[in-house]
């Protein structure tokens, strides 16, 4: 018997772009501790909603990471460089939100009906081309990885941790210079499309396809964010702040 996994539909760009801009407020004043893993636990949900495995995986590993980092800080003794080491850790575990967040509004986004959103939102079209292209940009140079790290193996160097502290000049010439290279190139022809495709006209763009908020959209990001003031507000009773 085939069981089928209904997943969290396709949200509007403008309710993603609005989850993504009140997980990375809330995130940076996240009142405790509890409250972050509240936040990190949702991310993962929201992963997980729409059926991105991977991405989820990868994110609780990298949450799991800093919560780990920041348990073990808690029983060091205090000291300048203890209190230098917290604040950076403090910045990182808030800021790695909104980019993971990120990746999960630009997984399969449609960057037409993202403009298109925009477009209907008056936001100004410089940010509009930027931001498209830079959801463009961001999958286009993780293939372009994967190939760099192909390549890395087929000449006898793999991309790990063996690597990169046995051959650090190595690893880094094979991975990091071909991937600038590259990167330059890729960001040049994707404003180049973005131009050819008429994103720079000063004409109100058209769209095949009916881009609107609709009910579900509404009800989705409510929920969310319904979860989250919860999550907040239970954490500061158990934690008394």
């Amino acid at each position: 018997m085939n069981t089928k996994i209904h997943h969290l539909p396709e949200l509007d760009p403008r309710m993603k772009l609005l989850l993504v801009v009140v997980f990375a407020s809330v995130t940076f004043s996240a009142p405790n501790i509890l409250a972050l893993i509240w936040i990190y636990f949702l991310v993962i949900i929201l992963y997980l909603a729409r059926g991105l495995w991977q991405g989820a995986k990868k994110a609780g590993i990298l949450f799991t990471v800093f919560l780990l980092l920041n348990l073990l800080l808690s029983f060091a003794p205090e000291s300048g460089v203890a209190a230098g080491i917290g604040m950076i850790l403090f910045m990182l575990e808030r800021i790695v939100v909104f980019f993971v967040m990120g990746a999960w509004m630009g997984s399969h986004l449609r960057v037409s009906d993202f403009v298109t959103a925009m477009q209907s939102m008056h936001v100004p079209k410089g940010g509009t081309i930027a931001l498209a292209v830079a959801f463009r940009y961001i999958p286009t140079v993780q293939d372009e990885f994967r190939s760099i790290k192909n390549t890395m193996k087929l000449r006898g160097i793999g991309l790990n941790v063996k690597n990169v502290v046995l051959h650090p000049i190595k690893t880094c010439e094979y991975a990091i210079v071909p991937l600038v290279i590259r990167s330059m190139t890729i960001s040049d022809e994707l404003a180049a499309s973005a131009m050819t495709r008429g994103l720079d006209l000063e004409s109100e763009r058209t769209s095949y396809r009916e881009v609107r908020v609709r009910l579900t959209d509404y009800l989705i990001a409510a929920g969310v964010i319904l979860a989250i003031v919860s999550g907040i507000v239970i954490s500061k009773m158990v934690c008394g702040r």
